[in-house]
């Protein structure tokens, strides 16, 4: 039946194989790119360098060594073989670079420093040996769960006057002699153990950094505004302290974003700081201390703001000509949101338990160029929602709506997540003359009802004109989706206009009859099987479709037959291979445990016009 699979189609004849085109392959080494050639020569002794030379154009034309691919060991990518051998493969990476004079551009290491053990005394060398090769961006990653374990960088590597880019995860950071880095730009430290002296101290000393981060290190770094360098674009800090010292100018004029969280510091300061970089683009604030009040203002290039979970905010005042994209998100206490001065903002994104339908208003009649609406988590029991150039709407609701309305004639995506769909008043009122993509997610609803039955249905059927629809269908009920026999001779014909159906189940009582349901009421070109659901499901909805029978039976005294009847031809389309496929169905089969999905199943389904 599916013609991604031989075995397949002699199982099954009653329904035509379509042909399924393979993905062209690389012929000859001319077609591989550079880096990968590379990666291959530096393995190559210098005979066999030459002699390649000689009879491939790819290697004549790559001047030898002009570029040398970056280094990257990660010890959980590592999964075949032993610690040692993972060890072993840096040491002689490593030497082949030595030995060859090759300069090295960026290492890459992550480890997990309590299971090397012993070996951790290789480390040193390694970090020696990557100096000497002149290494312009060093990336470590250490990770341990004891404290006992954290590793001490060596001094020597802060008077490297090569390194651009120095990026520390799981560090004891104690600086004890002088810092020379001249050349460094971006500096980033995560999860590490500091003194009170280092991190100021590195600040202090590197004054042409362009992006520095601090997060999440122990105890909490403080870090003084006045320190930072001119010169720096990008600032991200998460679980510091931030002082500004009286009446001290921060000068930072080249600052384009700006990241701050977990941030324990008063409200001042963080007023003080943002009125004192005009340039900003990007400012982020999240879960910060301290403040009762956001006042942004003066920022004539900020176009993107999020500020999330600052839960002892009272009020948030934003005047920026300039922005485009604002994502709140707050809900713990009532925080009253006043924008002025944003009639170009694009996306809204809303997360607050205490937004009423008054404020939704007065938001949407100010922004005339909005494109994008996000509300989330919300009580709201009646939502009204109009506008000229809305493009894409989601809904997620905690509570189930009396009223829904919504006047959007350019709308061209929406996404609902809720307990029931409020079918009513949502078919009634949303215009889908312009609609391209829907998304639906159900939960706790009561399935068996005609009623649901019905208006999900109707609401199929108001899309009959789209020529190109796409549709997204979650279900996470443990009930399902139910369309009685009883029903089927009042329900209109099936919806064929949707060209992409795609399905996620996570659970259901009984996955045989989803896909049929679901049929009953479209006949999708495409129907996906995405990652996140239940492999049982698969498993049902292919032996359906490769069981099929060329001339079904069934039907026979309903007016409205079900899909057994137009379906003509399948073809499976995935990423992985056939056998893959039935391996995951059989291990759904013979497991007590739910296996999900980990990659995606697309059918590809061509539907008769008219019936047998």
């Amino acid at each position: 039946m599916f013609a991604s699979s031989s075995s397949s189609s002699s199982r099954c004849s009653s329904i035509p194989i379509m042909e399924v085109e393979e993905e062209e392959q690389i012929h000859g080494i001319s077609e591989l790119p550079n880096e990968l050639l590379i990666r291959i020569l530096i393995f190559l002794p210098v005979e066999e360098i030459a002699r390649a030379k000689l009879v491939s154009k790819a290697w004549k034309n790559l001047s030898e060594f002009s570029f040398v691919p970056p280094l990257t060991f990660e010890q959980h990518r590592h999964c075949n073989g032993t610690i040692s051998s993972f060890l072993d493969s840096i040491d002689s990476s490593l030497k082949l670079h030595y030995q060859r004079g090759l300069s090295l551009s960026r290492i890459r290491l992550c480890l997990d420093l309590d299971l090397i053990g012993s070996s951790r005394s290789q480390i040193d060398s390694w970090i020696d040996a990557t100096l000497e090769r002149k290494v312009e961006q060093l990336d470590l990653c250490f990770l341990s769960d004891s404290i006992i374990n954290y590793y001490s960088l060596p001094a020597r590597v802060f008077a490297a006057g090569t390194i651009t880019i120095l990026c520390l995860e799981g560090f004891r950071f104690e600086i004890r002699g002088n810092i020379d880095l001249p050349a460094l730009r971006k500096f980033c430290l995560r999860h590490s153990r500091c003194d009170e002296q280092s991190v100021p101290k590195l600040i202090s000393s590197c004054q042409l950094i362009q992006d520095l981060e601090i997060s999440c290190c122990k105890p909490w770094q403080k870090i003084h505004v006045s320190e930072l360098a001119r010169t720096i674009r990008d600032l991200r800090l998460e679980e510091c302290r931030l002082t500004i010292y009286g009446d001290t100018n921060i000068d930072l004029p080249a600052l384009r974003k700006l990241s701050l969280r977990n941030i324990r510091c008063d409200e001042e300061a963080i007023r003080k700081l943002i009125s004192s970089c005009p340039l900003i683009q990007d400012l982020e604030i999240c879960s910060c201390y301290g403040k009762q009040g956001l006042h942004v203002s003066g920022l004539v290039n900020l176009q993107r703001l999020t500020v999330v979970c600052c839960y002892a905010l009272q009020i948030i005042e934003i005047d920026a000509p300039t922005l485009q994209y604002l994502d709140y998100r707050h809900g713990a206490r009532r925080c009253d949101l006043v924008l002025t001065c944003c009639e170009f903002l694009r996306e809204l994104i809303l997360y607050d338990r205490f937004v009423t339908q008054d404020l939704l208003q007065n938001l949407l009649s100010g922004l005339p160029n909005l494109e994008r609406l996000e509300i989330n988590d919300t009580p709201l029991q009646r939502i009204e929602i109009s506008h000229r150039q809305l493009k894409r709407l989601d809904l997620t609701l905690i509570t189930v709506p009396i009223l829904v309305k919504i006047d959007t004639p350019n709308l061209q995506s929406f996404t609902y997540d809720g307990h029931r769909m409020p079918f009513v008043s949502a078919i009634s009122s949303l215009n889908t003359s312009s609609l391209q993509e829907l998304g639906l997610c159900f939960f706790n609803y009561n399935v068996c009802s005609h009623f649901f039955a019905l208006q999900l249905k109707e609401f199929f059927g108001k899309m009959r004109h789209q020529t190109d629809m796409k549709l997204h269908l979650h279900i996470r009920s443990k009930l399902e989706l139910i369309t009685p026999t009883k029903l089927r001779p009042i329900l209109s014909p099936p919806v064929y206009n949707i060209k992409h159906l795609i399905l996620t189940i996570y659970e259901c009582r009984r996955h045989q009859y989803i896909i049929d349901r679901i049929l009953w009421m479209c006949h999708p070109h495409i129907l996906s099987i995405s990652r996140g659901t239940n492999a049982r499901f698969l498993k049902v909805i292919y032996k359906k479709f490769m069981n099929k029978e060329q001339h079904p039976k069934c039907c026979t005294a309903c007016q409205v037959k079900c899909w057994r009847h137009y379906l003509e031809e399948v073809q499976i389309d995935c990423d992985e291979s056939m056998s893959k496929i039935e391996r995951t169905i059989a291990m759904s089969e013979s497991s007590n445990i739910v296996i999900v999905m980990k990659f995606e199943v697309r059918f590809r389904l061509k539907w008769r016009p008219e019936l047998l």
